[in-house]
């Protein structure tokens, strides 16, 4: 079920990450932790002025706006959810047009045009062609464009989560090298605490929006997940890929 941009409001960060951060110390804040991520992310795709950088999956827009803003970047940004895009757009307004993300409602599978980077935030988990995803992503790059995409792995089957090694195999086959980052699932088990914590400070306010018994569905679907990561169940990685 698509969630609703007020209801996200209650337990994300500020600028509506719903994605895993990076907790350089584990007593910093979600926001920090957020914040850390998309500069990590960004940074790590060699995001430079003018380029044309294509954010697959961007949520509420967060990283989009910090490529644009901060880095100089041309953005496009595409979503599948409604709520997302009409948040995004809003936040654009009043933003001179150099700097402005182009925020679309697409499917990556209508997307063709030339880009010379891409970043995928913890969207890749719900796609079903993983496969023909990477080879429509090197497909838009030039030789030498970087990817950067933070995902949930796991080494059986589960859901539609696949290896890190399938990963790798499948991003290589399509034209990619790769790096890989080491394990960093211990920062999204700390990002879903933290999401669970504020649910549970903020539940009067939540259960009016949307209903005590789906605020607990989503505190028990967290706790799960976190719990998952933990047992070694599933994995989470930062893969860097440039288009040879």
């Amino acid at each position: 079920m698509p969630m609703s941009t007020a209801y996200a409001s209650q337990f994300l960060d500020a600028e509506l990450n719903h994605s895993s951060g990076y907790f350089d110390d584990p007593e910093m804040s979600l926001e920090d932790a957020q914040r850390a991520k998309v500069k990590a992310i960004l940074d790590h795709c060699r995001v430079e002025p003018s380029m044309r950088l294509l954010d697959v999956g961007c949520g509420w827009g967060a990283a989009s706006r910090s490529a644009s803003r901060t880095y100089g970047a041309r953005v496009i940004a595409i979503t599948i959810e409604e709520a997302q895009l009409a948040y995004a757009i809003d936040a654009e307004k009043g933003q001179p047009v150099a700097t402005a993300v182009d925020y679309r409602l697409q499917r990556w599978e209508d997307f063709d045009e030339p880009v010379d980077r891409i970043i995928c935030i913890n969207a890749f988990e719900n796609f079903d062609d993983k496969k023909a995803f990477l080879s429509h992503c090197r497909s838009l790059l030039p030789v030498g464009g970087v990817m950067v995409m933070l995902t949930v792995t796991a080494d059986r089957p589960m859901f539609r989560v696949i290896s890190k090694r399938e990963i790798i195999a499948t991003a290589e086959g399509a034209g990619f090298e790769v790096h890989v980052s080491e394990s960093l699932a211990a920062h999204y088990v700390r990002t879903l605490e933290r999401y669970c914590d504020n649910l549970s400070t903020r539940m009067a306010e939540v259960a009016r929006l949307i209903g005590a018994e789906r605020v607990k569905k989503s505190m028990d679907y967290y706790t799960s997940c976190a719990g998952f990561l933990e047992s070694g169940m599933n994995d989470m990685f930062e893969f860097t890929f440039t288009a040879r």
